[in-house]
């Protein structure tokens, strides 16, 4: 007998693997924007800019944030 591919268990491995990516992304953005909403060394236009792009491009948005240069702790 020759099985599917349905039969053999490929479409729950594919689902596990596109959920635990969904989740990976998920957590990115989620980081970002905490990150972003918690950042002392933003002003405050910067800070919201930096959540209405996490917010309204989701992973794009996190990723441009992520790859933004930062300023440096200021040095006591």
């Amino acid at each position: 007998m020759n099985s599917s591919p349905m039969e053999s268990g490929a479409p729950i491995v594919v689902m596990i693997i596109f959920g635990l990516i969904g989740l990976v992304v998920f957590g990115l953005w989620l980081w970002s924007l905490i990150h972003c909403v918690q950042n002392r060394y933003l002003t405050d236009n910067n800070r919201i800019v930096g959540i209405v792009l996490i917010v309204l491009l989701g992973i794009l948005g996190s990723l441009v944030y992520l790859f933004l240069p930062r300023e440096s702790e200021p040095q006591r």
